[in-house]
């Protein structure tokens, strides 16, 4: 290797480290793999809609976490991780998240709106007290 493509390596590996250590990098790599998520979830509405072909990405949740969302209590649990995602600005993977569970966009904000009112609490937007009493009563 020669002394100009030995300083390119060097250089390339101080910027890897750098963008990395600023968090750049993994921002960058969930947004593609939402990016990814929602094409696929786009075509395979499309495929669903057009040719009555069953959707390919959102039908692949395991049985496991099917299981999981057809309780009362796993459904609360999956909107709590929903919100906590939201709250945190972790949007991108809240993107990835919904499509590979086989769950609507906003399922989750019914159904903590739900809770809330079952419960006697109000739920609002972006409010961690939510989050702070069920970790609290559990």
């Amino acid at each position: 290797m020669d002394d100009y493509a030995r300083e390119m390596m060097d250089l390339k590996t101080l910027v890897t480290r750098t963008l990395e250590k600023k968090g750049v990098l993994a921002k960058i790599r969930a947004e593609l793999r939402a990016s990814v998520f929602e094409a696929i979830e786009e075509e395979d509405q499309v495929l669903q809609s057009e040719e009555g072909i069953p959707p390919a990405l959102l039908g692949s949740c395991n049985d496991r976490a099917k299981q999981l969302h057809a309780s009362s209590s796993g459904k609360l649990l999956t909107a709590l991780i929903c919100e906590y995602l939201e709250w945190a600005q972790l949007g991108h993977t809240l993107k990835v998240y919904l499509p590979e569970c086989n769950l609507p966009k906003d399922f989750w904000k019914a159904e903590l709106r739900d809770f809330s009112s079952k419960n006697g609490f109000e739920y609002t937007r972006n409010s961690i007290k939510m989050h702070k009493y069920d970790v609290d009563t559990a």
